[in-house]
């Protein structure tokens, strides 16, 4: 009896007990061994064969016809020895290793290696008995039965890793107790009957017998190869090689004791064999599949040799018998066994996973922790550098106050007026840097990216700077440009503003160039200064926030030290690349690269903000809503100098009071903020409902978080930041109420 067809293999030195196992290939899909590629063989479908040389081909079919060589050799030996076992009949015998072997080498190494199979068979069967014919037959039955046990592995039990789920363990021997190996056992005896080599009295007896052989065959052999072939511990591990040879040892001292002839058999020895139960649930809890497989074969060579000599409690008058009744014993041990040791493996692989998970998890927590400490430390840092640049405007502002109260002459009065002003100015550009870096840290400025000419920023520069600069002594240069840039209007404006800043604020003497040069499709603007330089050593630090290179002669009021930090981040947010050069003494330059654009045809031009003169007031009720008294009477006081009729509450309660005996109200100016956890919203939206009608509404608000802008939005209004530049109120004042009255002699027209 014979067994199994495979797949295409390169094998080399598998009877010396070293296998080294070459890639082979089948079909269209390459197969190698423990896992790795190894291009030494490829499929006629994967590579033109007359793209190979000569030398290449002749090197592969080598390997190859080697590798069916040793494998009909081994299945050889393996075959003439377990038809030496026959007692029942001379092809059918109860002891059939080949089967295993037969069905790992396909599994392992592809369907091209059922040559080997298929002559060591028709071999092995024609010189023990029967005829050609029926040796073609049975060799034939063995083929069909590798080859299709194993399609069936692949396809349904994860092929070669069949042994490492207990769900692929228990279909493995489902395909090979009920589809794979009755397949050779049906085809070899039916043949052997038809040709007379067989009474057909005996035909069921012996098909039980051929049939349990190819079982264990499949069951024993098979995993062991597989596994030990599949293997990936490569690295030696000195405590798992010591543990693998105590639990293989343990199999072998208790196979000694249970099963081998060396003592004698008694009753009271028979028990002796439930032993054997040891070392399998040794290696299954510990060792994992492999060993396990391990740990069943060596306990089943020893079962058989001690049975065939008559020893152990399975020896019986009848050979036969005796060897099938060792054949269930091993089915029952091994199959649960693997089952069990799959099912470990699949838990340690789960709690390896758990682990590193939790290792991955405390790291992460770590990571996150140090982020948090460095988060508070720079908080810390952020509220002590705030504190002391906020403080020196605001000692400024009580000094020129106090100033204010005495009595001065004109020009002195207007003076005093002037440095408030100014000094109302810085604090508003400090709060307005602190707004954008709470915005950048936060996330949620997102880019606007448009097309437009680069002399409109140009020209603002030109006119923020031009008095600032001329007040200094310094001379300002802005060249002029007819490019078109791609990006964001206001935040490019926002980094060139803060440059240009930068550069009034450290220059003493000489001047600022602004201009800007063509690189290919980018547009490089520059911003030359004549101050003292950046050291080399700084030209990184000065981008951080709150950093500030010392000055000797100019002061910094009015600093915080983010101008840079805020222009680094800008231009990350818009993948707009900076360039800095500096020479201690002699000045620095500042170049940002913008992708340019083709010149667009638009006819919105920029429409200028209209001069207070312009501001139609007469008539108009603004209604102001704050719950703080100092902000309604600062508020109020300011409009009413404007020339508007100013109602001022505290609530949207006041508010209705006073309104039930006036007019509806053209505007309202409100905190978003008011007492007791209501929102400016809220109080607009019940005086709307009360007169039935939109009224245009202003917020305002010093909470920079992006809810209430949001919020704000959402409803159709409109939000401004405090501090709010009066000259900013007044005209978004008047763009509202002029919409409005827009918007009334449209629908009365209509």
């Amino acid at each position: 009896m014979s067994h199994r067809s495979g797949a295409g293999v390169s094998i080399n030195r598998l009877v010396s007990g070293k296998v080294a196992i070459f890639d082979l290939y089948q079909g269209d899909q390459k197969v190698s061994h423990d896992g790795q590629s190894n291009c030494l063989v490829q499929a006629t479908t994967m590579s033109d064969p007359r793209s190979l040389t000569p030398e290449i081909n002749f090197r592969q079919g080598t390997r190859y016809a080697g590798g069916l060589v040793a494998i009909g050799v081994i299945y050889f030996v393996l075959a003439k020895g377990g038809l030496a076992l026959a007692s029942f009949h001379p092809s059918a015998t109860p002891i059939w290793p080949p089967t295993g072997l037969a069905l790992a080498a396909v599994l392992l190494w592809g369907y091209r290696t059922w040559p080997a199979i298929f002559i060591a068979a028709v071999i092995a069967n024609a010189t023990t008995a029967g005829s050609v014919a029926t040796a073609i037959a049975i060799a034939t039955g063995n083929t069909l039965e590798a080859v299709v046990g194993a399609y069936l592995v692949n396809r349904w039990s994860r092929g070669r890793h069949t042994f490492s789920r207990p769900n692929s363990v228990a279909k493995f021997a489902l395909i090979c107790i009920v589809i794979a190996t009755p397949i050779s056992a049906s085809i070899g005896l039916t043949s052997l009957a038809t040709a007379g080599y067989i009474d057909r009295t005996n035909f069921a007896n012996a098909w039980v017998t051929w049939w349990l052989g190819d079982v264990t065959g499949a069951l024993v052999i098979a995993p062991v190869i597989v596994l030990w072939a599949s293997s990936h511990d490569h690295a030696f591990d000195r405590d798992d090689s010591l543990e693998t040879v105590g639990v293989l040892a343990t199999a072998a001292a208790v196979g000694l004791i249970a099963f081998s002839p060396l003592i004698e058999q008694t009753p009271s020895r028979d028990p002796l064999g439930f032993l054997a139960i040891l070392p399998m649930l040794w290696a299954a809890l510990r060792r994992g599949p492999r060993d396990t497989a391990t740990v069943a074969l060596v306990l089943a060579g020893i079962t058989v040799w001690g049975t065939l000599t008559g020893g152990g409690p399975f020896t019986t008058a009848d050979l036969n018998v005796s060897f099938l009744l060792v054949l269930m014993f091993l089915i029952s041990i091994t199959v649960p066994s693997l089952l069990l040791s799959a099912d470990v493996e699949v838990r340690k692989r789960g709690e390896k996973r758990l682990r590193r998970a939790q290792v991955e998890l405390e790291r992460k927590v770590a990571e996150r922790t140090q982020e948090l400490e460095l988060a508070n430390a720079a908080k810390s840092r952020f509220l002590a550098m705030a504190s002391h640049d906020l403080r020196q405007p605001l000692h400024a502002l009580g000094l020129f106050i106090a100033q204010l109260r005495m009595p001065l002459r004109s020009a002195e009065r207007t003076r005093t007026i002037e440095l408030v002003d100014a000094t109302r100015k810085e604090m508003d550009e400090m709060l307005n840097s602190l707004l954008d870096m709470s915005k950048l840290d936060a996330g949620i400025l997102i880019p606007t990216i448009t097309e437009f000419p680069i002399a409109r920023l140009l020209q603002k520069i030109e006119t923020t700077f031009d008095q600032a600069t001329r007040e200094t002594g310094l001379r300002l240069r802005v060249r002029r440009s007819d490019a078109w840039v791609r990006s964001d209007a206001m935040l490019l404006e926002r980094i060139l503003l803060n440059l240009v800043s930068n550069a009034v604020r450290y220059t003493l003497r000489g001047g600022i160039i602004v201009g800007c040069r063509r690189r290919g499709q980018m547009l490089r603007i520059e911003v030359w200064d004549s101050g003292p330089g950046i050291p080399e050593d700084q030209k990184q630090n000065i981008f951080g926030e709150f950093f500030q290179l010392a000055a000797r002669d100019r002061n910094r009021y009015g600093s915080m030290g983010l101008g840079l930090a805020i222009v680094d981040r800008l231009r990350l947010l818009l993948n707009h690349p900076i360039d800095l050069a500096s020479t201690v003494g002699r000045g620095s330059r500042f170049a940002i690269l913008v992708p340019m654009v083709d010149e667009c045809d638009t006819s919105a031009e920029p429409v200028d903000s209209p001069h207070p003169a312009a501001f139609a007031v007469e008539g108009k009720v603004v209604l102001v809503i704050a719950d703080a008294p100092i902000v309604q009477e600062g508020t109020g006081g300011l409009l009413g100098r404007w020339g508007y009729t100013v109602l001022t509450t505290g609530s949207d309660e006041a508010a209705l009071i006073r309104l039930a005996e006036r007019q509806r109200p053209d505007l309202i100016i409100s905190d978003y903020h008011l007492a007791n956890g209501k929102t400016g919203i809220r109080a607009i939206e019940k005086i709307n409902a009360a007169f039935g009608s939109s009224i245009p509404a202003i917020l305002i608000s010093g909470d920079t978080a992006p809810e209430p802008a949001r919020e704000v939005k959402d409803r159709g209004y409109i939000l401004l930041h405090k501090p709010v530049d009066p000259m900013r109120l007044r005209a978004v004042m008047h763009e509202l109420l002029m919409d409005h009255d827009d918007g009334r002699d449209t629908r009365a027209a209509s």
